[in-house]
C-alpha cells in the first residue's frame, strides 16, 4: 500500500518505516485500542510493526488543511460516510453483467501522440482515462471513435482500454464530478470503449483506516456506475489488511457482474518484500469466488505465472514500451523473456513511429511464450 508522498522538504520514502507499518496477522498482535472501535467488524484491525493503539494514531492533529477521513473531525466525517452511503458493501447496487470483448495477454499503454504521425497498430491499446475526458467537468476530449484514435494516433478499429489508475489529484476530479460522472461514462461509451478499469482510490499505511474504508465504497460505486451505463468495466481492488482482502473475497462472489479486476504492483505495492503478500491474497482471492475473472495488472512480473493459474484470463498493461521510447532507448532481446534496453538517439526532427513499433514487437516476443512461463522482468539501459 501506500504512504503519502513526500514533500521536498521530507525526507525520501523509507523501506524499513513503511515495512514496520504494513499489517501483518501472522507476525504482530491486534491493537489494543481496535477491540472497542465502532468499525471493527468492517475494519478488522489493525496488526502492524509499530506501537500503536489505534488508527488514530496516524492522526496529524491539523483538521484545517487535512482532507483525510477521520473520527477527529467529527462534523466532515459524517458528510464523507453520508457521501458513500456508510463502510459497508452490501448496499451498493446491483450492477448489470455487461460482456467484454476479449482482450489480449499484452497490452501496450501509450499517453499522446507526439513525435509520432504514423497510426499505431496492436491488437489492442490502453490510454490514460483521465486523458480522454476534461477534468474539470467530465466531458469528453473527443466526439468519436475515430477522434479518439487520431488524437492519441492509433489506427483505426484498434480496441481501446482505459485504465483509471492515476495519482490522487485526478482520482479526486473524477470523483468530485458527482452526478455528472454518468454523462462522461454515456460518452465514453459513445467512444466505443472496450472496458475501463476503475479509479484506484488510494489506501495509505499511514493514514487512519476509515479513509481506506471510504476510498474503498467508492471504488464499488464508480463501478457500478460504469456497469449501469452499459460500459464493461474491471474493478480494481485496493487493499491493506487481511480483512480488506477478505471483503473483496465476499463481494466479488456474490456479485456475478463482477467479470474482471484490476490490480496494480507499481506504488506502494511495488516493495519486493510486499508484492508476495498482494499476490498471494489475489490468487486467494480468484479460488474463493470460484468462478472465472479476467484479471487485469500493471507490473508484478514475476508473480505473473501464478496470477495467470489462478485467473482464468489475464492481461498486462505494458507500461515501459511507450516512455522507453520517448527516452530514445531501443529494446533488445537478450534471452527467453529478457529484454535490455539500449540508447538509440534520434534527429531532433525525427519521428519515433518506427522506434516505437520495433520496441513492441520485441516486447510483445519477450512475452510470447505465454503467461504461464515465468517472465523476466524489463532491464534498464546498458
Amino acid at each position: 500500500m501506500l504512504t503519502r508522498l513526500p514533500t521536498p522538504q521530507e525526507t525520501p520514502r523509507n523501506l524499513r518505516r513503511e515495512r514496520r507499518l504494513w499489517h501483518d496477522g501472522t507476525s504482530h498482535t491486534p491493537s489494543i485500542g481496535c477491540a472497542n472501535c465502532p468499525d471493527r467488524e468492517i475494519c478488522g484491525g489493525l496488526q502492524v510493526g509499530d506501537a500503536l493503539f489505534d488508527c488514530l494514531g496516524f492522526c496529524c492533529h491539523n483538521s484545517a488543511d487535512c482532507d483525510t477521513v477521520c473520527r477527529n473531525k467529527p462534523e466532515e466525517f459524517v458528510q464523507r460516510v453520508r457521501e458513500v452511503g456508510g463502510f459497508a458493501f452490501d448496499n451498493v447496487p446491483r450492477g448489470s453483467l455487461v460482456t467484454a470483448p476479449s482482450l489480449p495477454t499484452l497490452v501496450p499503454l501509450l499517453y499522446h501522440k507526439s513525435g509520432r504521425s504514423v497510426p499505431f497498430r496492436a491488437a489492442a491499446v490502453c490510454l490514460p482515462l483521465y486523458s480522454v475526458i476534461r477534468r474539470q467537468n467530465g466531458e469528453p476530449r473527443y466526439t468519436s471513435a475515430a477522434e479518439l484514435a487520431n488524437g492519441f494516433g492509433i489506427a483505426p478499429h484498434v480496441p481501446v482500454i482505459l485504465t483509471g489508475t492515476a495519482k490522487d489529484r485526478p482520482l479526486e476530479r473524477w470523483w468530485s464530478l458527482g452526478e455528472q460522472r454518468r454523462e462522461a461514462i454515456r460518452a465514453l461509451r459513445n467512444l466505443d470503449i472496450a472496458l475501463v478499469t476503475t479509479p484506484n482510490f488510494s489506501l495509505f499505511i499511514d493514514q487512519p483506516r476509515w479513509d481506506d474504508l471510504h476510498s474503498q465504497k467508492r471504488i464499488l460505486i464508480v463501478h457500478e456506475e460504469f456497469l449501469r451505463e452499459g460500459l464493461p468495466a474491471a474493478l480494481h481492488v485496493n487493499a491493506r489488511t487481511d480483512r480488506d482482502w477478505e471483503r473483496w473475497q465476499d463481494y466479488i462472489a456474490a456479485r456475478p457482474e463482477v467479470t474482471h479486476i484490476a490490480f496494480e504492483f507499481a506504488t506502494g505495492a511495488g516493495w519486493a518484500s510486499r508484492t508476495a503478500w498482494h499476490s498471494d491474497n489475489l490468487v486467494r482471492l480468484a479460488v474463493a469466488v470460484g468462478r472465472p475473472l479476467h484479471l487485469i495488472v500493471r507490473g508484478g512480473g514475476k508473480f505473473l505465472p501464478s496470477l495467470a493459474a489462478a485467473f482464468s484470463d489475464i492481461t498486462l498493461l505494458e507500461t515501459s514500451v511507450f516512455m522507453k521510447t520517448n527516452a530514445r532507448q531501443r529494446a533488445v532481446l537478450s534471452g527467453p523473456g529478457r529484454v535490455n534496453w539500449r540508447s538509440s538517439p534520434t534527429k531532433k526532427t525525427e519521428m519515433v513511429d518506427k522506434l516505437l513499433m520495433e520496441n513492441w514487437e520485441v516486447v510483445a516476443a519477450a512475452h510470447s511464450g505465454g503467461l504461464n512461463q515465468r517472465v523476466l522482468p524489463l532491464q534498464g539501459g546498458q
